[in-house]
């Protein structure tokens, strides 16, 4: 029992940190508040909420806008900061007027300030209250000079022509009812101006102080008055009240809610809620008395000196006190009034809507209509149990009971001594009562008589039976550690973890349309066969299920550690027509609705049962609430989204209309942004996406800050939306549009510049190479020339030189034969032959020697070799020149002129062409020369081959050609003709010279052309 009591007090002590003592209600409003500590100003004299869902407090030195997390000081844009801040309005147009204590008005709209002072028209006295005729006309109430309109940009005091009296007159309140009429309480006397009127009325209705005006739902006019007291002053036209019921407070405010309940403020007493005051008649309500439903600093409230109030867009009630903020909102939970401190709630319904409830440290209670009775059974009540026939049994260590016209009576004694105690009842089909005991085993109760189950070995427990509950069709059901029972008869059934049932200890048995199972680890249904564990859409995993309840709809409420959960009847059919589908979407309630506190899940147990009114209750610790499923407050407003600030790199940036445009090089971005609903701001949650970054839409839960570093210039916009606390979203959200600049180096211009720069340098390096190059080609080609010319000095002077000495003495040793001798004539023959052996020898060596030289020369002598070769032979021969012709490097004009004659002499000797064509370009990259013929071609086996076995012209042509850096390429079909074409590098075969680039840009040119 230690043991028991200990892990109970930690159940409670959890529960209560949650609540942080806020349990008090007033009806089905629950309350909550906001001091100094929490950011709030320490006194508020005024509130409005703005069309944007933000709501506006002043207090004495400054305003403030909240929206539902953060409090923020307003600092207008102009530097003169407000001060004494008397009243709060929100024109129909959108626009906040604010009224100061010392005299002027303010006008605050999309975040601009606009003035009105004594320039304007307005005199130095305090400004008590606002209001907007039905022309559209804002009207302002002085506390020293009377009432003035707003007429264009001027303010016009209102006394004789609109029948106000001429002397100055005291301004209080003003209000225009539903039908469009303007009420106006001067200082001892209210004013009606019909609507579209010109002139004021006398009502006749007398007043003292009228600070507030008020209409009820049915239209009659009420007043607050800081001298006292609030009531009923006026009809719909003008006519007074003939009533003379009132509430006997001290009061500054008062509001209809919209259900009709009437709010009212107090000076020094709290707040004060009268349901329906349409029935209070004649009545006077004290100052003290209960049924102005009072609510005080004694039940939560930051102060009991209160002064404005308001009701917002969500339903939700605001008061300003002097110690801060206070809520009052719809609460789908209602807080059983058992005495405070009660622990341990044994619950069961009966009749009549009636609960009766036991705990661990109270007599037995049963609540009904708010009035809660007590028996004292002689010990606590430790276990509850209302059974299908309408019966309610308890059990406590002093026995068992059951209920019987309407008290407890006492049937028998427990089948164990103590500390046994029962901790799970169930009543079969035969009216049987099944009671499982702590300590004590499995017994059944029988006119009157226990038997113990423990003979029945398939029936004997394992563990301790935590549930119990019967079916439809009688069978008994036991849940306990790992396993749950089936009672049929003599027929006993156990179900595990090979049956799909893997939910820890069992806690909770509900046997409805079909079987449901609640335990440490989760919720399972039975379909008849196995046991399926279901898994819901929550913040929290569904863990200690000590409750559950199906209703005849086939919905379903658990109570769970993480709060009350509603699993709709069209969600549980669809996941349990596909077991394998995605998880529960579910709707919770838990401590920010109001719930005390967590569930026991020792006992006693079930935590949760529907009343014979339709309400579902569910005890906690040291609580018990109740919910009527039929009238569940839910808010279907989306949220308004809103984007307050964007930090950039530590520094603050309001955002404007239009793009906002950050500094070069921001690393950090932050960007605030917030969602306006009031009713539970804990729950609202948000996605966001930075479009051309994010590639999807970032859940981030309740957090309002969005983080980006190291973006990329350029053009961003952000867009945020937002779920209320009843996940109802604003698919719309809020846009913010930003522009990074690129620093200097991050532009195009600069980029462009440094691609510029990269091309030139890597032109640079191309013309570096391209000169090392050639002038390595002109080493070898010079190296080649050197060659040439050696060869050319042996041949001449040895070859030659010895030759014509041999044929010299060959020529003297012929003349020693005498003339006529045939050996003679032999000899001279031979001499012949030997002198043009010797001008063949000179003549290689003058080629050896020679290089042709001159701009025109290679084509002159291309015509000129051409025109050799052709000689007798009816073959047509043209040479032509494309381009301008240049200077050429006489080493390799020599080279490039080799390979074309080698290519003219096999078209002249072998293509019996008809027509051979020489072409010569002179281009900017490179020199080309083409011989082209139309005769028999070439075997494309011979081009492959590189000419015919023991012929070298076509391997020599290549051979000269790869010495020069050139390309050759030979094309050629049989019957269709050959073509040799050669490309030489323009910086390889154009004469390097101090005008070299010049040429090679007019050439570059002239290729354009």
């Amino acid at each position: 029992m230690r043991v028991l009591a200990l892990s109970m007090l930690l159940w409670s002590t959890v529960a209560l940190a949650q609540v942080n003592g806020r349990e008090r209600r007033i009806g089905q409003f629950y309350h909550s508040r906001w001091t100094v500590k929490d950011g709030a100003p320490g006194q508020v004299s005024a509130l409005a909420q703005t069309p944007d869902g933000f709501l506006w407090l002043a207090s004495a030195a400054a305003l403030y806008s909240f929206d539902g997390v953060h409090f923020r000081r307003f600092e207008p844009p102009d530097g003169q900061p407000f001060s004494s801040i008397q009243t709060l309005y929100v024109a129909p147009d959108g626009a906040l007027w604010i009224g100061f204590m010392h005299g002027s008005v303010a006008r605050l709209k999309d975040g601009q300030v606009t003035r009105h002072g004594e320039a304007q028209g307005l005199p130095l006295s305090q400004v008590v209250s606002f209001a907007t005729d039905a022309r559209g006309d804002v009207w302002a109430s002085t506390s020293l000079r009377g009432v003035y309109r707003l007429n264009g940009s001027q303010w016009e005091r209102i006394a004789e022509p609109w029948g106000l009296p001429a002397a100055e007159q005291r301004g209080r309140a003003m209000f225009v009812d539903r039908d469009g009429a303007l009420w106006l309480a001067l200082a001892d006397k209210v004013y009606y101006l019909e609507p579209h009127g010109r002139a004021f009325r006398d009502t006749g209705i007398a007043v003292k102080w009228a600070s507030r005006l008020a209409q009820a739902p049915d239209g009659i006019l009420w007043v607050a008055d800081p001298t006292g007291p609030v009531r009923p002053v006026g009809l719909p036209g003008g006519r007074p009240y003939p009533g003379a019921g009132s509430l006997e407070v001290q009061s500054a405010g008062l509001l209809f809610d919209r259900e009709g309940s009437l709010w009212v403020t107090s000076l020094g007493d709290g707040v004060r809620r009268i349901a329906h005051p349409e029935h209070w008649g004649e009545r006077r309500i004290a100052r003290l008395d209960e049924a102005g439903d009072p609510f005080t600093e004694k039940d939560g409230l930051s102060s009991d000196y209160t002064w404005p109030i308001l009701e917002d867009r969500e339903g939700n009630l605001w008061v300003g006190t002097s110690g801060g903020l206070d809520r009052f909102r719809h609460s789908t939970l209602v807080l059983a009034e058992f005495p405070r401190g009660s622990h341990d709630f044994a619950i069961a319904v009966g009749d009549d809507g009636a609960l009766w409830a036991g705990t661990t440290n109270r007599p037995l209670m049963r609540l009904r209509d708010r009035t809660v009775d007590t028996f004292d059974i002689g010990a606590p009540v430790l276990a509850a149990y209302r059974a299908r026939d309408g019966q309610v049994w308890l059990s406590a260590e002093s026995g068992l009971w059951r209920i019987q016209d309407d008290r407890p009576l006492r049937v028998a004694d427990l089948p164990a001594p103590p500390p046994a105690y029962i901790h799970a009842m169930t009543k079969d089909a035969q009216g049987t009562l099944w009671a499982s005991l702590v300590g004590g085993g499995l017994f059944q109760l029988r006119e009157g008589r226990w038997t113990s189950l423990e003979a029945r070995s398939e029936l004997r427990p394992r563990e301790r039976i935590m549930a119990a509950t019967t079916d439809a069709q009688g069978r008994v059901w036991l849940g306990q550690t790992q396993e749950v029972l089936r009672v049929e008869g003599e027929d006993v059934r156990r179900y595990g973890r090979a049956d799909g049932l893997e939910l820890g200890v069992v806690t909770s048995l509900s046997a409805g349309q079909r079987l449901w199972v609640g335990g440490q680890f989760g919720l399972a249904s039975f379909d008849g066969l196995r046991f399926h564990t279901l898994a819901v859409e929550d913040d929290e995993p569904l863990r200690g299920v000590s409750a559950i309840i199906e209703l005849p709809d086939g919905s379903l409420w658990v109570h769970a550690v993480s709060g009350i959960l509603h699993l709709r009847a069209e969600e549980l059919a669809r996941v349990l027509a596909t077991p394998d589908s995605a998880a529960l979407r579910c709707e919770r309630f838990d401590f920010l609705d109001g719930l005390p506190a967590r569930p026991t899940l020792l006992r006693p147990l079930p935590t949760a049962v529907r009343g014979t009114d339709g309400r579902l209750w569910f005890a906690t610790s040291n609580g018990v609430v109740w919910i009527d499923p039929t009238r569940i407050f839910r808010n279907p407003l989306p949220p308004p989204v809103a984007i307050h600030a964007v930090r950039v790199d530590g520094q603050w940036l309001a955002p404007g209309p239009g793009a906002l445009t950050l500094r070069e090089q921001a690393t950090n971005i932050e960007i605030d942004y917030t969602a306006l609903s009031l009713s539970i701001p804990e729950r609202v949650k948000f996605r966001y996406r930075l479009e051309g970054v994010d590639t999807a839409w970032q859940d981030v839960g309740g957090r309002r800050e969005a983080y980006y570093s190291h973006l990329p210039p350029g053009n961003y916009r952000f867009q945020v939306l937002a779920t209320n606390n009843d996940g109802v979203w604003n698919e719309t959200g809020a846009t913010l549009e930003f522009i990074l600049p690129p620093a200097f180096f991050q532009t195009w211009w600069f980029r462009a510049l440094c691609g510029a720069v990269i091309v030139v340098a890597l032109w640079l390096v191309y013309l570096l190479r391209l000169r090392q190059v050639r002038a390595r080609l002109r080493r070898l080609l010079e190296e080649r020339h050197h060659e040439r010319e050696r060869i050319a000095r042996e041949l001449h002077d040895t070859l030659l030189q010895g030759v014509h000495g041999l044929v010299l003495r060959f020529q003297a040793a012929a003349e020693m034969v005498p003339e006529g001798h045939p050996a003679r004539a032999a000899m001279e023959k031979s001499l012949e032959r030997a002198d043009q052996v010797l001008v063949e020898g000179r003549d290689r060596v003058m080629d050896l020697r020679t290089a042709m030289v001159g701009p025109g020369e290679l084509s002159t002598a291309f015509t000129r070799l051409g025109e050799e070769l052709r000689h007798g032979k009816p073959t047509a021969f043209h040479v032509v020149v494309e381009g301008t012709p240049t200077a050429l490097d006489p080493l390799v004009h020599d080279e490039v002129f080799r390979i074309g004659r080698e290519a003219l002499v096999n078209a002249f000797q072998h293509a019996d062409a008809g027509r051979i064509e020489v072409e010569l370009t002179y281009d900017f990259t490179h020199l080309r020369l083409r011989v082209r013929d139309d005769g028999r071609g070439i075997e494309a086996a011979l081009l492959h081959a590189g000419g015919k076995p023991g012929h070298w012209g076509l391997s020599g042509m290549r051979e000269r050609a790869m010495k020069l850096g050139a390309r050759l390429d030979l094309r050629g079909r049989e019957n269709a003709g050959t073509e040799v074409e050669l490309r030489v590098p323009s910086a390889t075969v154009y004469e390097d010279s101090p005008k070299g680039a010049w040429h090679r840009l007019r050439r570059f040119m002239g290729g354009l052309r």
